[in-house]
């Protein structure tokens, strides 16, 4: 079974990395930055440079508030986010790394491939989504949030494991289409 968590740890870290220099685990601690705006919404970010931020916002509510969106964009976006998943769950390579950016902001293409190549082999795993919202967009970079369920089953026994939380996929146009260029994980507890 520990072998089936560092697994886990593994799968998210390849298929989430974040060049963020903070953790991206939430500890729900007073340290964890969960601030308020002048809307009294929670701000989930996560500082990518000293510009941007890459994260979510909810309302009083609890939803999470949706970026507005031209029509069309928006499924193109979607339609983008969807085939990373599904991708990712038919555990091909060639497929997954299609919907990759050719120069990523938040991890090394290369090293990820390999990575995941190895995890493919040696787990069978599927992301389940739920709640995907575009959280940002510009006409070049956009962000999509979604609550994630990750299953990942030993190839060799019957061991499994499942992991949830909240990520946020960031978005960049190359060649007139939306390629991931970093992922965000916040685990549930």
């Amino acid at each position: 079974m520990k072998k089936m968590i560092i697994a886990v740890g593994l799968i998210l870290t390849l298929a989430a990395c974040s060049n963020s220099e903070e953790p991206s685990v939430n500890g729900n601690t007073v340290e964890d930055g969960n601030a308020s705006n002048e809307n009294n919404a929670v701000d989930h970010g996560i500082k990518e440079n000293k510009d941007e931020k890459v994260g979510f916002t909810v309302d009083d509510e609890g939803n999470v508030i949706e970026a507005d969106v031209p029509e069309e964009k928006a499924s193109e976006l979607l339609a983008a986010y969807d085939e990373y998943i599904a991708a990712f769950n038919s555990e091909d390579i060639d497929r997954y790394m299609e919907t990759i950016a050719q120069e990523p902001d938040g991890f090394d293409r290369e090293e990820d491939k390999a990575a995941l190549a190895q995890a493919f082999e040696a787990f069978d795993s599927k992301y389940e989504t739920n709640d995907e919202t575009i959280v940002k967009y510009e006409e070049s970079r956009a962000e999509v949030f979604a609550t994630l369920n990750v299953k990942m089953k030993d190839a060799k026994s019957s061991d499994a494991i499942e992991q949830s939380g909240r990520q946020v996929v960031v978005f960049k146009k190359e060649n007139d289409e939306w390629k991931v260029t970093s992922v965000h994980f916040i685990g549930n507890q």
